[in-house]
Parts: structure tokens; C-alpha cells; sequence
């Protein structure tokens, strides 16, 4: 097995591991690489774990993927992935005797270990492997789960991944990053669950293109601009032009393009980097033009007046996700921009309008308003149909106080009657409800803010007044003028604009807009009819709701930055030299065309033999326009080869959050478009939120960079990042985001690579729409590849120096040796794992799969192949060393799509098989289902030869000479006695006992024998010719048992909370009740173990 036999020591002595052996163990351990079997194998007396020395992966494998694992608990009853330790009660008393061939390994690696770096290779093992990138020796001692060493080896093959001659094709974007600031964990879990799907397809065959990109954030990134700009250079936009404020935003762009790239690729995302876009690129823009075309031309796109948030400190439209609410509860000062004193707001104003009756008698109605600023606007008023007190009103007119103008008075239903007076002023023209109330009664639209928020001409004398200064000169014109009742405290919501702090104005305003009706419904047919497959189930749910209930979407935002619309508005000659005004409503006036050629060609056809000019629209397309139509601009639509072969693309990833202005809204404009779906499936993967169960937002400042996790960073540095931002937060939510670090980074954040992070964020998924992420997790996993980095180059040591793998290493021959199709039964298993994981979109089951492979099945059976004697050659066998290097080489390969960067680097080590020129693992063949692989039964019996093997060695430590022993194994059930005489020579080898023996089924052991049990109808017994004094062992094992029970009653407490069962899956609950079988029948062989030791020394 590529060892020196004559070096080691004979077999049969216990083991007792030296110095530096332990020293070695203990950080295997604590990196979670696994627990050896001398520490598991000892008396909790002699090495009961403390709580700070048991890795943080117990439980990895198991833990419900929606539950917070933050913290983990420390059973000394588990080993460190979770699993209960073997049902063996003499093992416990005294260290295991490990065979020589163990023993000599491990102990030539110790020695040679403590004089050179613990992570690199024995020269001496490895001198004749010829790796995979031609190198003799090891070529680095760094592990790259934290290193960035291999970014060439990572972008290399991506050109290549679309010129593959499959013809499966596997496309898919990552939802294009704003380019407001840095990326964010919400991001990096989107890239690693996007990423891993991309390397899967490509190992599968596939011909895989994985689109880069960054959006321009309209709105977001000029208002960032701007306000640098003032706090540098004290000028606003206005001051300084449209085109030199444009060339700020440029040197922006390139700047957070940069870093947004740099994120991506030190993620280690496999995209096609010659395909990147940016939604303002010429083709992309272009691509813009040509849909805003179409779809006006088709009737989808029109010019009208309705309901927008009006920003007035932007002076733009801004969409519903652009504004938040804060609820007011009574009379409350707040900072608005703009006013140097602060703003009352939660008071309720009552007043009353003169009514002008027939007779000319004195009538009056009294209102109540939170407003008295839109007062102004006011055009008529409504009273509830059945409110008794005016139903004889409906019908008259009151006199507008200040405009002179009737105002109607009409019933509406929507009228509570028990707010206020329960009689309701009406303005059209700054509220969407009274818009619809005008509309059903003809009511007159008054406007009267002007884009700044001043008033215009409508307020009359009060012209040029700032809103909120308004307010505050009618209050006192009505109570001047008698008509002001009374004041009251009263809950208001207002709504703030995120981006620059403002109070929202609705107003009424021209613009453009898309009527979503008919095309929503198209989309929504198309999931209904599976089209398009949409995952989870409520999201499938939520995305139907928000196509059955659509609003017409605003497109035009009054800034600088973005797609210009592609309209100009024709005026004519003549009314400019009578001075006369068109309205920009006017339709027929609007003329949208590609160019403006085409448009001055519209114009000559609408208005013949008539001068006229031409005017742009100043304003640009709503962000979101260019993110709708992203699967279309970045392949090149309308024509183009890439959108040919790529569209639809597979499958868009991104969060539930964007389900009402992108996702839905994508869908319906693609659809329109080009008859097709922009997708054959979404999938929303959760929310990462911090550990409050906030939304991780930049604007709240509860956010990491994914570089502080991949490089490291100190407290110190995290505040100070969040102080320099470019979205800080507003008022408290600094004070809240100081918290928030202290709380979750008291200690800052270690490096921890990209791969632990990836890994940490791919298995925190779950079913649900939110997930947690805290550094804990991602220091487990860095353990976690500090392991598996361990585990290969163990692997490497244990392979004969001048093996070179074939191709029956891959399943074209069977396997002998129970150990050997154990292992290669798991790997099979594992595959199957990661494959329904992806398939079905359940990352979490994948990982899981991994977790089980590296912490559990692979250490044990290095642990066996570390034991196993030369065997002989038979050509028609699978040999052990062939077993070994075919699991080392599939297990990196399924591990590959989750961490690029570590599987690469041990990959590459691997021993290179003949015949074999891939140049990477990203490009070389998912690990396939093998039936020469599965033996149905191979983990059943490798465990049941293993737990004999360690009770009899177990009993064989209180006896210097394990040949001289006669080792009785005794089973009540024929199964396993078939199966274990099958193993006999394995158990002999592996137990290093001689003389191991059979009892006949009903037969009772000889006398003078002691027994160990090994499973509920399996015990072992050595025959020996006194009887040791037990007293200390008897009170170690009821120390014990004492843990066994306590363990027994936390694992039934823990299955009887119905919050935890209905959050696991059907093969979570199996394996946690299976679980509670394994402590009971533990508490019920310490039991049993005591009373056969109680009995011994009676």
C-alpha cells in the first residue's frame, strides 16, 4: 500500500499515541478533519472533551437547514459530525490498541509532520506522482479555500464553455448588481447558488453561458453622485450642467463596475467575462429603444396623466420599492430637506366650506384633513351614501374658500364615515383614491406643487411658497377667517423617499407609462400552464397575484442619468410666435421614434405643410425598463446569434423581493416582445437576513461586504466601512448598525476564504424565504476545508508512490473488500445526493450529501484503508488503492460546483491518469451514478465489521498479547453471522487478533470469558484465564450512562416540539428518530454492560 512494512512494529501491542501524535489529533480535531479512534476509543475520565476543544461541525450533517445553527450544542454521546459513536461498551475503559499498520503510518508522518509545515506534503511519499499540472512536488502550502492564487486557472476554460459541441445548453444571468456601492451577502448567495448551478451543467456536458452584468440604479446612483458632489465641491447638478454632471456619473460607473467585477470573480464566479454588459452599453441602449418602440407602437406603451410619488428634492417620479412609511402616532416633529425648522406632522385639522343652498340660508360642512396644504387642490367633496347626516346634501355645492370655484358633493361608498367628520374633501389631482373618485364624478384635476414642491400658479397669491410653509399660512388664514374648528392628535403615515430622506408627494403628472392589463395576463397563463416553472410553491402563488391585480407601470423618471426616452414632442411654429404654450398631454403632439429622423418623418406626416420643432423628452427610462428587458438586450435582441441559441434562457435566480417590479414585470414584457418566456424556470432563493431577522439592506446599513468574510477584517475596519459608505443610514439606524456589528463581529471576522463562505451561504438555504448568516457558520466551514484539504493530502500519502490511475478506477470493476465497496457505495450514494439536490433545487440536500461524504465516510475509511495489509493482484477486482483514489477523485468533483477554489488546488495534486488532458476539474465530468458501485448492503456490513473489530479490541486492551487470546464472536441472528464469517480474515486484520472464532447460534460462551456487545443480537467475548478488577471501569461506565440518558431525554423533548418537526422534511424526521433508537439501545447496553461487569465481581 506504498508503505514500509519492515518499519513498522509487530502487531498486537495497545497503542498509546506520543506527544506529538496527540498534538497532531487535536488539531485535526478541532479543524474539524475528524476525531481519531484513540480519542473516541478512551474513557470520558481520561479524555472527556471540554467545551471549547469539540469542533463546531457537530451536527453539520443533520441540522433542519431553516433553523439557526449558530450556536451548537456539545454532546459528548456524538463525534464531530453528529453521528452517535458505535454502541460499544468495553472500547470506553482504556486506549485502543491500534494495529502496526496504523500505527506505523501515523507515527512516521508525526515525526516528519513536526519538521515542516503542516499543510504540505511528505516529499518522500510523493516523489514519483506526477500531478495533474505536471508539478513533482507539492506546489504550494497555502490552502486555497483562502487564497485567490488560482484566478487564471478559474477564468481560463469560460471562453470555452459556449463552444462546446453538446447540444444541451445551460444560460443563465445573475440579476445585475446596482452599481450604488459595494456587494452585499445577499449578493454572494446568489452568485454561489448561481455559480454552483452553472459549474454543475458544465460538468455535466452541457454548453453553459453564465451573463455578467451591472445595472446603472438610476435614481439611487444620481442622487449618490450628486450628494458627493456637494459635500466635495458644494455645487448640485444644476449648477454645475447636465454634461459635466454626466461625466462625474461616468467616473462612477467605472469605478463600482470595477469593484462589482473584482466581487464576482473573488467569489469565484465561472461567467463569460467577454460578455459582460451594463444596462447604458450602446447595444444595450439601443436594444432599450427598440422595446419602448414596439411596445408603444403596439398600444402597450401610452402618454397619460395619473397618480405618481413625486420626490420633490429629486424633482422625480419614484417607484413604490423607492419609498418607505413611517407611522406617526400623534403630533410629531420631523427634518424635512429643504426646511431649516422641523415639520409638525399626526394632527387632524377640522374645518368647515360654506354650502350654497337656494334660499341662501347659512350651511355649513365640516371636514377634518391631515393636509391643509391640498386644500388648495380641493375640487369637490364625498360623504358616505347611508351617513344620515348628509345624505340631504348630496347633490349641492360648497364654495371653495379661496378659489371661488363649486365643489360638488357626491356620495362614494369608500368613505368611512367614523374618521374625521366622516364628509371628505376630494383632490384629484394629489391622491390616488380621490383620483378615482373624481374620475366616477367628473371632478376637475388640480395640481398644485410644482416639481420642486412650491406651489404654482393655482395658489394664487400664495405663489412660489414651499409646501409645508403653505400649510402652515392656511391654518392661520382659516382661523382668521372663522373656518378653522379645532385641532387633534391622530396616527398619520407618511410616506419617505429612501433615497434622499424626503416626504413623498402625490401629485398628478404626465408621463409615460405601460398598460399592464393584457400583457400581465398573458404572463400569468404561462406559469399557470408550467411554460414557466416558478419555485417555491408561494412564490409561484405570489407572482399569480401580482399579474391578476396589475397597476400600469410609470417609465419616466425627470433625471440625468439613464436611458433616454426615445420621444420628442413636436411644437409648432406658429403658437411659439403667439407665445402660446401646448399641453405636453397632448398625445398627438408626442412623437416616438428610434431617431430623430424618424420622428421629424412623423411629424411631417401628422401635421403636413405646418412648421414645427422638435424637443426631446428630457426625462429617462425607469431603471427598471432596462433591467425588464435584460434576458433580451444582453443576447443581443432584436437579432443576433446568441439570442438565437440562448433564449429563453434556463432558469433566472434572484430573491422573493423583487417578485412585484421585476420579476413579474420581466416576464410579461419578454413575453410581448418575443412570444417566449424569458425563462424556463425562477427560482427565489431566500432573504439573507441579519440576526434580528432584518433584511440585510444597504440602506439600513445591516450589511457585510463578501470580502470582509473571504480576506478578514477587524471591527475597527467594519465601522469605519460603514461610516464611509455610500449609503449610510439616516438617524438611529446608525446607532442600530454600530449594534449590529458589535453584537455579530465583536472580534471582527477572521479570513475565511471563498469557499467556506460560498458553502456557508449555499447551506443555509431552505424551503422557506428567508435565511440567517452569521461568522460563526462560515468559520465552521473553513474548518471544514481546512479538513478536506487535510483529508486529500493524506490520500496522497497513503497512494503508492508510482501509482498511475485507468480507467477501472470509475466503475468498470467491482470492488472485494467490504471497506472498499462501503466507500465507493457512499460515493454513490453522495452523487445521488447533490444530483436530486440541484435537480430539484434543494441546495441544502446537497451539501448535506458532501458534509456526510467528508466528515463521515471518508475519514473512516482512510481509517480502514490505513489498516489494510497488501493484498492480492486480481485482474478482474477493483483494488483498494484504485477504491481510494476513485472516492478522492469523485468526491472533489461533487464538490467542485460549491467550492471552486480548494477542489481545484487538490485536483490538480491528484495523481494524473492515463490518457486524461483536461485541464481542469471546472471542465471535467460530473462523478455519474456507477452500478458496479452499489452494494445495497456494504454500509450495513462494513459497520457491523468495524463495531467487532473495535469490541474486540476494546477487550483485547487489558491483555498484553492479543495472539494469545480467543476472541468467540456470538450472534443470535443468521444474517449477521453469515455476513461476519464472510469478513472473517478483514476482522482478523483490521482488530489485529489472531484467533477470532464463531459460536453457533444458541450456544453460550465458554467459561472465564469476558463479553462486549456489539448490537442487540451480536456480542463478543475473549477468553481469558482471571478476571480484572472493574471497579473503576463500573464507575466510568455509569458516568456514562448517566450522559447516555440525559442525552436519551433531550433527543425525546426535542422530537416532541411541533415548531422543529414541521421544519424537516420527511428524511430529516427519519433520521432524528432513528436517532433516538441509537440512544435508546445505548442506554440499554450500558446498562446491560454494568450488570455483566456487577456480576464478574459478585
Amino acid at each position: 500500500m506504498g508503505t514500509n512494512q519492515d518499519s513498522l512494529p509487530s502487531k498486537g501491542g495497545p497503542y498509546q499515541p506520543n506527544e506529538i501524535e496527540k498534538k497532531w489529533y487535536s488539531i485535526w480535531e478541532r479543524e474539524g478533519y475528524f476525531e481519531p479512534h484513540w480519542r473516541r476509543l478512551q474513557s470520558p475520565l481520561l479524555s472527556r472533551p471540554s467545551e471549547g476543544s469539540w469542533s463546531d461541525l457537530n451536527g453539520l450533517e443533520t441540522a433542519p437547514r431553516n433553523i439557526n445553527t449558530s450556536s451548537h450544542s456539545i454532546d459528548p454521546s456524538l463525534d464531530i459530525t453528529g453521528r452517535p459513536l458505535p454502541d460499544l461498551s468495553f472500547r470506553d475503559l482504556r486506549p485502543l490498541a491500534i494495529p502496526a499498520s496504523v500505527s506505523g503510518v501515523i507515527s512516521r508522518a508525526m515525526s516528519e509532520a513536526s519538521q515542516q509545515d503542516e499543510r504540505g506534503l511528505d516529499s518522500s511519499e510523493t516523489s514519483g506522482i506526477v500531478f495533474r499540472d505536471g508539478s513533482p512536488q507539492n506546489r504550494s502550502d497555502t490552502n486555497p479555500s483562502t487564497s485567490p492564487s488560482l484566478t487564471n486557472t478559474e477564468e481560463a476554460p469560460k471562453s470555452a464553455s459556449i463552444d462546446s459541441p453538446s447540444e444541451k445548453s445551460f444560460t443563465m444571468f445573475t440579476p445585475p448588481p446596482n452599481i450604488t456601492g459595494d456587494l452585499h451577502c445577499g449578493h454572494a448567495l446568489a452568485i454561489s447558488l448561481e455559480d454552483a448551478l452553472v459549474r454543475y451543467h458544465r460538468m455535466q456536458g452541457f454548453k453553459t453561458l453564465f451573463l455578467p452584468g451591472s445595472d446603472h440604479a438610476g435614481v439611487a446612483v444620481q442622487c449618490l453622485v450628486e450628494k458627493k458632489l456637494i459635500r466635495e465641491k458644494g455645487r448640485d447638478r444644476h449648477q454645475i450642467g447636465r454634461p459635466r454632471f454626466i461625466k462625474h456619473l461616468d467616473e462612477w460607473k467605472d469605478e463600482y463596475r470595477g469593484k462589482i467585477s473584482s466581487a464576482f470573480r473573488r467569489l469565484g464566479a465561472s461567467m463569460d467575462w467577454t460578455r459582460e454588459a451594463f444596462t447604458m452599453d450602446k447595444a444595450l441602449n439601443e436594444a432599450a429603444i427598440e422595446a419602448f418602440v414596439r411596445l408603444y407602437e403596439q398600444g402597450v406603451i401610452y402618454r397619460g396623466s395619473h397618480i405618481v410619488h413625486w420626490c420633490p428634492t429629486l424633482r422625480t417620479a419614484v417607484s413604490e420599492h423607492e419609498v418607505e412609511t413611517l407611522e406617526i402616532n400623534g403630533p410629531t416633529s420631523i427634518k424635512v430637506p429643504g426646511y431649516t425648522q422641523e415639520i409638525e406632522f399626526g394632527v387632524l385639522y377640522y374645518y368647515r366650506y360654506v354650502i350654497i343652498k337656494d334660499d341662501n340660508t347659512p350651511c355649513w360642512i365640516e371636514m377634518a384633513t391631515t393636509r391643509p396644504e391640498l386644500l388648495l387642490a380641493d375640487s369637490g367633496i364625498a360623504v358616505h351614501p347611508d351617513d344620515k347626516r348628509y345624505i340631504h346634501l348630496i347633490g349641492m355645492n360648497a364654495r371653495h374658500p379661496y378659489s371661488g370655484r363649486l365643489l360638488p358633493i357626491v356620495g362614494e361608498f369608500t368613505v368611512n364615515p367614523k374618521f374625521g367628520t366622516g364628509a371628505r374633501s376630494i383632490a384629484p389631482g394629489h391622491s390616488e383614491d380621490a383620483c378615482e373618485i373624481g374620475r366616477r364624478n367628473g371632478l376637475q384635476t388640480v395640481v398644485v406643487f410644482r416639481e420642486d414642491g412650491r406651489v404654482n400658479e393655482a395658489g394664487g397669491l400664495w405663489n412660489g411658497q414651499k409646501r409645508f410653509e403653505l400649510r402652515q399660512t392656511v391654518i392661520e388664514n382659516l382661523e382668521d377667517r372663522g373656518l378653522l374648528i379645532k385641532r387633534e392628535p391622530c396616527k398619520e403615515t407618511l410616506r419617505i423617499c429612501s433615497r434622499s430622506g424626503d416626504v413623498v408627494e402625490l401629485m398628478s403628472k404626465s408621463q409615460w407609462w405601460m398598460r399592464m392589463d393584457d400583457i400581465a395576463e398573458e404572463a400569468a397563463d404561462a406559469i399557470r400552464e408550467g411554460r414557466m416553472k416558478v419555485r417555491p410553491e408561494p412564490t409561484e402563488r405570489e407572482c399569480l397575484t401580482r399579474l391578476e391585480e396589475p397597476k400600469d407601470w410609470c417609465l419616466s423618471r425627470n433625471i440625468w442619468w439613464g436611458q433616454r426616452i426615445p420621444a420628442w414632442f413636436l411644437s409648432l411654429k406658429e403658437e411659439e410666435r403667439n407665445a402660446l404654450k401646448p399641453d405636453d398631454s397632448n398625445t398627438r403632439r408626442w412623437m416616438v421614434a428610434r431617431s430623430e429622423e424618424e420622428a421629424r418623418k412623423q411629424g411631417e406626416l401628422a401635421f403636413p405643410d405646418q412648421p414645427f420643432r422638435l424637443t426631446r423628452d428630457e426625462a429617462v427610462l425607469d431603471t427598471w425598463f432596462a433591467a425588464a428587458i435584460w434576458p433580451l438586450s444582453t443576447l443581443g435582441w432584436p437579432e443576433g446569434k446568441d439570442f438565437d441559441e440562448f433564449y429563453p434562457t434556463t432558469i433566472l435566480d434572484t430573491g422573493p423581493d423583487t417578485i412585484p417590479f421585476w420579476v413579474t414585470r420581466m416576464t410579461a414584457v419578454c413575453l410581448k416582445l418575443t412570444g417566449e418566456v424569458p425563462f424556463r424556470e425562477v427560482l427565489f432563493h431566500p432573504l439573507v437576513k441579519d440576526p434580528e431577522g432584518v433584511k440585510m439592506s444597504n440602506s439600513l446599513g445591516n450589511v457585510i461586504n463578501p470580502i470582509d468574510f473571504i480576506a478578514g477584517s477587524t471591527l475597527e475596519a467594519l465601522n469605519q466601512k460603514m461610516l464611509e459608505g455610500n449609503l449610510a443610514p439616516r438617524g438611529n439606524e446608525l446607532d442600530r448598525t454600530r449594534r449590529f456589528q458589535a453584537t455579530c463581529f465583536p472580534g471582527g471576522i477572521p479570513e475565511c476564504g471563498a469557499d467556506a463562505l460560498r458553502f456557508a451561504l449555499v447551506d443555509s438555504t431552505s424551503d422557506s424565504q428567508s435565511t440567517f448568516l452569521n461568522v460563526g457558520d462560515v468559520i465552521t466551514y473553513r474548518e471544514f476545508c481546512d479538513g478536506l484539504y487535510k483529508t486529500v493530502h493524506e490520500a496522497l500519502i497513503l497512494l503508492p508512490s508510482d501509482y498511475k490511475p485507468t480507467p477501472s478506477a470509475y466503475g468498470q470493476r467491482m470492488a472485494q473488500r467490504i471497506g472498499d465497496r462501503y466507500i465507493l457505495h457512499r460515493l454513490n450514494a453522495a452523487g445521488r445526493d447533490v444530483e436530486r439536490g440541484m435537480e430539484d433545487k434543494r441546495f441544502w440536500r446537497a451539501t448535506r450529501g458532501i458534509k456526510a461524504l467528508w466528515c463521515r465516510h471518508i475519514p473512516t475509511y482512510l481509517e480502514y484503508y490505513r489498516s489494510c495489509g497488501e493484498e492480492d493482484p486480481d485482474p478482474e477486482s477493483l483494488s483498494t488503492t484504485e477504491a481510494l483514489y476513485a472516492v478522492i477523485d469523485g468526491a472533489l468533483r461533487m464538490t467542485h460546483p460549491f467550492m471552486p477554489f480548494i477542489t481545484e488546488e487538490l485536483w490538480q495534486k491528484l495523481p494524473k491518469p492515463l490518457y486524461d488532458d483536461t485541464p481542469s476539474i471546472m471542465v471535467a465530468e460530473f462523478p455519474k451514478q456507477s452500478p458496479e458501485y452499489e452494494y445495497p448492503y456494504a454500509e450495513a456490513e462494513f459497520n457491523l465489521v468495524m463495531d467487532c473489530t473495535k469490541a474486540i479490541q476494546s477487550l483485547c486492551q487489558g491483555n498484553s498479547n492479543l495472539e494469545s487470546g480467543k476472541v468467540y464472536i456470538k450472534s443470535a441472528c443468521f444474517t449477521s453471522q453469515r455476513t461476519l464469517e464472510k469478513y472473517t480474515s478483514e476482522i482478523r486484520q483490521q482488530s489485529g487478533a489472531v484467533n477470532v472464532g464463531f459460536l453457533r447460534i444458541g450456544d453460550e460462551a465458554p467459561a472465564g470469558s469476558i463479553a462486549c456487545p456489539v448490537s442487540d443480537n451480536v456480542s463478543v467475548h475473549l477468553s481469558v484465564g482471571h478476571q480484572p478488577d472493574r471497579k473503576e471501569d463500573i464507575s466510568e461506565l455509569r458516568l456514562k450512562l448517566e450522559t447516555a440518558r440525559r442525552t436519551l431525554l433531550r433527543q425525546e423533548n426535542r422530537l416532541r416540539e411541533s415548531t422543529l418537526r414541521d421544519s424537516m422534511d420527511e428524511r430529516d424526521r427519519k433520521a432524528e428518530e432513528a436517532r433516538l433508537e441509537t440512544y435508546k439501545s445505548r442506554v440499554k447496553n450500558y446498562e446491560r454492560t454494568i450488570s455483566e461487569l456487577s456480576s464478574y465481581r459478585a
